[in-house]
């Protein structure tokens, strides 16, 4: 399996060198497993394919669930209040990251969310949610409370599970960590859900988009979106 993994990875990276590059498959292959290969303009050496192919695999793997599902993630480290900095976009397997265009998609993706949550009242800075040890739980927008209520965290699935006033975020969700930023990740279709019922209760309605393709696509999936937040 690891194999097979890093063989799309490397299939993949060889891809974008030849769309950025221009050279034939056949060089651009052989420039991975050795030697030189020249084109019209420029001759590149195989450590220098090489590190592209790491360059490409990291990125790529950036975009996955899987990268932010850490082991010693506890309900302790999930106490305290965050603050909402950008959307967050992974794909929970190679395949369908590549099915949905990669990585250029889920760029895509994360900038048309970051404009859309912005419409409906959630932005940067100004929106925080807060854990308290006592297993409650509240959703700020500046200083209006969208929603509060009660959650469960489950340690072994990494999920969390919030029970809100007025069935708002009524659902559970994937919660990880990239680097120091808590990481929650919604079914694409739930989070645009809540997200227009947020825009509701802070008056903003009219600016909502009514379904979730206009917003990011048809191939959404086994795509995750949600929110990146710091402390």
């Amino acid at each position: 399996m690891k194999r097979n993994i890093f063989a799309a990875l490397i299939i993949l990276a060889v891809s974008l060198t030849l769309s950025s590059c221009g050279t034939t498959g056949a060089a651009a292959l052989g420039s991975i497993l050795g030697g030189t290969t020249t084109t019209d303009s420029s001759t590149t050496s195989s450590s220098d394919a090489t590190s592209a192919v790491a360059s490409a695999g990291s990125t790529i793997l950036n975009s996955l669930l899987g990268s932010i599902l850490s082991s010693t993630l506890t309900e302790q480290s999930i106490v305290g209040t965050w603050t909402y900095q950008q959307p967050e976009v992974r794909f929970e397997s190679e395949s369908l990251l590549a099915k949905a265009g990669g990585e250029v998609a889920a760029a895509s993706v994360e900038s048309k969310l970051s404009t859309y949550l912005s419409k409906v009242g959630i932005s940067k800075g100004s929106t925080t949610f807060t854990f308290n040890e006592d297993k409650t739980f509240s959703v700020l927008s500046g200083s209006k409370t969208i929603t509060s209520g009660t959650y469960a965290f489950d340690a072994s699935a990494k999920t969390l599970t919030m029970q809100g006033q007025l069935g708002l975020l009524n659902q559970t969700c994937v919660v990880g960590m990239d680097g120091t930023n808590l990481c929650l990740l919604f079914e694409a279709d739930k989070l645009l859900t809540a997200a227009n019922a947020v825009g509701s209760i802070l008056g903003k309605s009219n600016a909502t988009i009514g379904s979730i393709s206009s917003v990011i696509g048809s191939n959404y999936n086994g795509m995750k979106l949600g929110f990146q937040m710091s402390k």
